[in-house]
């Protein structure tokens, strides 16, 4: 049961270095996840306000990676005149982002209401490249997941953990021990029209096309209602499961090379675009035919990119979709995704 709450619950060092050491020793992940609290809570920030939209609404879906960046993020959200965005990979107390509560902190920045929910609770301090740089030895919260952000209220906000999302892959495969899953998070805005549904998640990129339609399946069982809705998020539509092939990046090569549309346009290779049809979805207005990877100065990702970011909305119009490039003003990247953003009419 999601437990609505003021702050995240901060699980100890020692309950997290126990977690390690059991789930090395091959404990099962379902022993340890039901000890940290912080797994079933949803952290609500209001600041009060209560305005209604009235003609349109500018929203946006960023995975920040980290969300370390979060002041230069800003910059550009505010140059977009974004109003409502989704977020994915926003730390809580993890060493290689200062420790900083990255969601907390850019809604303080912005001045907006916002959702914060804990996707992994994490054993470590991070991937091979992140503890390469200087950080302090121990996390504070050790905490990473996904927010909504929002100039305006969000209401009956919820929180959704998939069945079939444990983490157990990750275990030292990817040198990230976590414990947790994927997850997603949702709300109302009221608007002019009534209230519009907010639906957002991370699908998880080390698996394939057809465990990620799974887990909108059952997104959309347990979640989706008859209002107009925008979903949307990092789906990672890589179009391919990187744990069933011996070398994805030349593979990945190769398949561009045979289809160089493929990456662009993955509708034919993920299931997911059927079932969002199915559930009368569109996407066609809502995004550009541009990739939403950033190559980070680390050389990472690499090609070929793709648009694994999209929205999708029903019963909305929408309009003037825009891929916005992660750069700040010094010209470093911000994030290994670019900002997704599109306007939803109200009429």
């Amino acid at each position: 049961m999601t437990k609505r709450v003021n702050d995240i619950s901060i699980p100890s060092i020692e309950l997290r270095a126990d977690a390690l050491v059991a789930v090395d020793r091959g404990d099962p992940y379902l022993d340890w996840a039901p000890r940290f609290s912080c797994l079933d809570e949803l952290q609500v920030m209001d600041i009060g306000s209560s305005s209604i939209i009235e003609d349109s609404i500018r929203i946006g879906s960023w995975n920040l990676e980290r969300g370390k960046e979060w002041q230069r993020a800003a910059e550009i959200i505010e140059r977009e005149n974004v109003e409502v965005l989704f977020l994915s990979e926003m730390d809580l107390g993890m060493s290689r982002s200062g420790q900083q509560h990255t969601a907390a902190e850019l809604a303080a920045r912005l001045g907006w209401h916002g959702l914060f929910a804990v996707e992994f609770v994490e054993l470590e301090l991070g991937n091979p490249w992140e503890i390469a740089s200087p950080v302090e030895s121990t996390n504070v919260a050790g905490l990473h997941g996904n927010a909504i952000l929002s100039r305006y209220p969000l209401h009956k906000p919820w929180l959704h953990r998939f069945t079939q999302s444990d983490g157990s892959w990750w275990h030292r495969q990817f040198n990230e021990p976590r414990l947790g899953g994927r997850m997603a998070v949702g709300a109302t805005l009221e608007t002019s029209i009534g209230p519009v549904e907010l639906l957002t998640t991370h699908l998880e990129n080390n698996q394939g096309p057809i465990e990620r339609a799974d887990a909108l399946r059952e997104l959309f069982a347990r979640r989706l209602t008859h209002l107009p809705s925008v979903f949307g998020g990092d789906l990672n539509t890589s179009t391919l499961n990187p744990r069933l092939h011996t070398d994805p990046f030349r593979e990945r090569a190769e398949l561009a090379t045979a289809n160089p549309d493929r990456f662009l346009n993955p509708c034919a290779y993920e299931p997911l675009f059927d079932l969002c049809h199915h559930h009368d979805f569109q996407w066609g207005t809502c995004n550009t035919t541009e990739v939403t990877q950033r190559p980070r100065e680390r050389g990472y990702p690499k090609a070929p990119l793709g648009r694994i970011d999209w929205f999708f909305v029903k019963q909305l119009i929408a309009q003037h979709p825009k891929t916005i490039p992660a750069i700040g003003q010094d010209g470093l990247t911000i994030s290994d995704h670019d900002l997704i953003v599109c306007e939803l009419l109200l009429r």
